[in-house]
């Protein structure tokens, strides 16, 4: 099977609500400035509620290792933000 082209997904998470949506954003986007791999990029935006992280990789393994990073950190985002809501 050969390489191929970049490889990319977009992730459309609703946070369900846009102050934690916001946090997430800022919380994200210092990492997706500044890669510490050369083997992909990342994107963060937002829109209303629903936080978008679009990521490009050179192979299906670094698209693999990056969106398993953001995942985490939005999943320990969420916890936190689950924890400190009134």
């Amino acid at each position: 099977m050969g390489s191929g082209g970049p490889r990319e997904a977009v992730l459309r998470v609703p946070m369900g609500d846009e102050v934690l949506a916001r946090a997430a954003y800022l919380a994200l986007k210092p990492e997706a400035e500044r890669s510490p791999s050369d083997r992909f990029s990342v994107g963060v935006g937002l829109e209303g509620d629903v936080l978008v992280i679009r990521v490009v990789a050179r192979d299906t393994s670094s698209l693999r290792a990056a969106l398993n990073s953001y995942l985490s950190w939005l999943k320990a985002i969420k916890d936190v933000g689950a924890v400190v809501a009134p």
